[in-house]
């Protein structure tokens, strides 16, 4: 009997080809099929040894497979091929940050009813060890934040923003030209990616399934190269981040993903490029940063091998599936609503440059609770349009939207490009 782990790879992408790189000359595996969408593609590597298919059921049902490594992503069929694969018994290995964090506890479930187990760590952060360091490193923590970049297609766009001075569109187009962001870019810049992401980390961190459709999400494609100049100035930097944190002793947990300034002191202030990092605050730790590629073919397949070869190690002991169960109860997390969360604002307007705008924008704020921390004009157009910019304190986000509606009915107010939120 083959004392090889045997393998079934779905899909042969960027992460999937890295995987067969990978693996193909380790004899401690065995690839035994590869499922693809197109059989006549082109391939950067060769697959004249491997059998070839388009029917990927056709791995969840071969009983000479033992681990499904799904690195395909999306849900649809996907997600039907894994649930078949849990239910003839195979381990499942996955990047798939969408599955897991729609369909995550549904998985969890099936995987134990079958006495299978699933591992997650490329979903998230890349080749950073971030999923077992919550699952295991931080056990013995109770976390109060998870705070982190996690999509390395927004911070290269935002460092190439800020080192470069170029618009937000061309930022763009130069991340599309290298690879780090898909012809189809959406899932990055309106923000889904994080919101995936950071769901998965919040139902690890707070050991509840995070509802997807509850987190705010707020992408990055308002931003432009003056919001990056004026955050310099004001001592931040802009960064996308994904953030959960419980709200004090509610039973809520607020959970979002946006564009934050980020104080230039912060360490996730200095992480650029297609780098990610996540800081983690725990009660017996303290402060933890891990940092690291977010993205990219061997980064993220080294993730994918790594839960390969941890795997192969626990097929060997006894009942180890109930071991690598997330701990995480049934009862889905109570999302805090985005108007009841705190926090400080930087504001973009356009005004119309009269005397006593300034005085109108500080009245509206007063009447609903704002403080202003300060305020700056940046020049006028020649059409007398001036920009102003107000930075506040904390102040509750209901209170805020308010002040903001007195402000865009004020006859002076042409508009309010952007409206972003402070990390502390």
């Amino acid at each position: 009997m083959s004392t090889k782990t045997t393998l079934g790879i779905l899909g042969l992408g960027t992460v999937g080809t890295g995987v067969v790189k990978l693996l193909r000359d380790n004899p401690q595996f065995e690839i035994r099929a590869i499922a693809v969408r197109d059989k006549n593609k082109q391939r950067e590597v060769d697959l004249a040894d491997f059998h070839v298919t388009d029917n990927a059921f056709e791995l969840a049902d071969d009983p000479n497979i033992e681990v499904i490594v799904e690195v395909a992503g999306g849900i649809g069929q996907v997600h039907e091929v894994v649930k078949r694969a849990i239910k003839n018994g195979k381990h499942i290995i996955t990047a798939n940050k969408e599955m897991i964090a729609k369909h995550g506890p549904e998985i969890f479930e099936a995987a134990n009813k079958h006495n299978v187990t699933v591992f997650f760590e490329a979903a998230v952060g890349g080749g950073i060890p971030l999923i077992s360091t919550m699952q295991r490193g931080l056990q013995a923590n109770r976390i109060s934040k998870v705070a982190g970049i996690v999509n390395g297609t927004t911070n290269y766009i935002l460092t190439m923003m800020e080192q470069e001075k170029k618009p937000f569109a061309e930022a763009l187009r130069e991340a599309q030209a290298k690879g780090y962001a898909e012809a189809d870019p959406t899932d990055d810049i309106e923000g889904n990616d994080v919101v995936y992401k950071i769901a998965i980390l919040a139902s690890l961190a707070f050991q509840s399934p995070v509802e997807v459709g509850k987190i705010y999400k707020q992408g990055i494609t308002q931003i432009s190269d003056l919001d990056i100049q004026l955050a310099n100035e004001f001592g931040y930097r802009i960064k996308m981040i994904g953030l959960a944190q419980p709200v004090g002793d509610t039973g809520k947990i607020d959970v979002r993903a946006h564009p934050m300034l980020v104080p230039l002191h912060h360490p996730l202030a200095g992480i650029e490029g297609v780098n990610n990092a996540i800081f983690i605050n725990g009660s017996a730790v303290g402060e933890v940063m891990l940092s690291g590629p977010g993205a990219g073919q061997f980064p993220t397949a080294s993730a994918v091998v790594g839960d390969i070869f941890n795997l192969a190690s626990a097929l060997k002991l006894p009942d180890f599936a109930r071991y690598f169960q997330p701990a995480m109860n049934s009862t889905t997390c109570d999302v805090c609503p985005i108007e009841e969360t705190t926090n400080a604002y930087y504001i973009r307007l356009e005004t119309l440059d009269v005397p006593g705008v300034i005085g109108h924008l500080g009245l509206a704020c007063g009447e609903h609770g704002v403080s202003l921390l300060g305020l700056v004009q940046k020049g006028v157009t020649d059409e007398g349009v001036a920009t102003i910019v107000l930075l506040t304190h904390q102040v509750k986000e209901s209170q805020l939207q308010a002040a903001l509606g007195d402000i865009r009915r004020q006859l002076t107010t042409k508009e309010i490009p952007v409206v972003l939120r402070v990390l502390r």
